[in-house]
């Protein structure tokens, strides 16, 4: 059973995607929408221990819905990230006083995620959890942006995103490949019902052009027999007729 359920809140399908197979990795579900519009109804009926948002969405943007979030006595409680690319020391404290419990960037560095992730789901006071969510993001925030050590965690988060956009092609070959195996087989199928079918109206076919031709033969071998009788009643209708003129004639 997962430690954990996750509603992703993002309107592009890769980026989705890509989150959703990190968290997997750390053991927690997810199910993903394209709009905040989408994500209310939802968090009426499931529950969620986590939220991740996007900032820029189609409808109600990121900022908008983590205030109706907030707001709501249903959701409040649930840590809400912004998973998004923009990354200004602005955004991230307007983000935080909206009730934002901090700022996931898209390129994101799975050591950072896994150490946050838990921390949610341990059981720990509101407020030390508070504090060591926060201190877990901004390790791979913005307040270490020009360090080597931070630089180095941005190569590493690109890494574990290519890696798994590697993992997700890799598997939608896989899956291209199991469906043309699948219609190829079907294809080979068909095409062997169709020649048996073939074969069967070609032997049908042969059985009857037989049986026509030996019922033809057979009606020829009666038609001769009734044309000879009908030469011999003939011969005899001829034979009465010439008998009976040879009468008349002697009388």
């Amino acid at each position: 059973m997962p430690r954990g359920h996750a509603l992703i809140i993002e309107d592009s399908s890769t980026a989705r995607i890509l989150l959703s197979r990190l968290l997997e990795r750390a053991d927690i579900s997810t199910t993903g929408v394209a709009t905040a519009e989408q994500a209310f109804p939802l968090l009426q009926q499931e529950h969620f221990d986590l939220i991740f948002l996007d900032h820029l969405l189609p409808g109600m943007d990121g900022f908008a819905a983590l205030e109706r979030l907030k707001q709501d006595p249903g959701t409040r409680d649930i840590p809400v990230f912004m998973y998004t690319s923009q990354n200004a020391e602005r955004y991230v404290q307007e983000a935080r006083n909206l009730g934002a419990a901090g700022v996931i960037r898209k390129q994101v560095d799975r050591d950072q995620l896994m150490r946050t992730l838990d921390i949610i789901l341990s059981n720990v006071p509101d407020q030390e959890q508070s504090d060591a969510i926060r201190v877990a993001v901004e390790e791979g925030g913005i307040q270490a942006a020009n360090s080597p050590e931070q630089s180095s965690r941005g190569i590493t988060g690109r890494l574990s995103t290519l890696e798994i956009a590697y993992e997700e092609l890799e598997e939608e070959a896989r899956e291209l490949r199991s469906t043309l195996a699948e219609i190829q087989l079907k294809q080979s199928q068909q095409a062997d019902r169709y020649r048996n079918r073939l074969r069967w109206v070609a032997g049908l076919t042969f059985t009857t052009f037989v049986v026509v031709i030996w019922g033809l033969s057979s009606q020829g071998s009666l038609l001769n027999e009734h044309i000879a009788r009908a030469d011999e009643q003939i011969g005899l209708l001829h034979s009465i007729v010439g008998g009976v003129i040879e009468l008349i004639g002697r009388q």
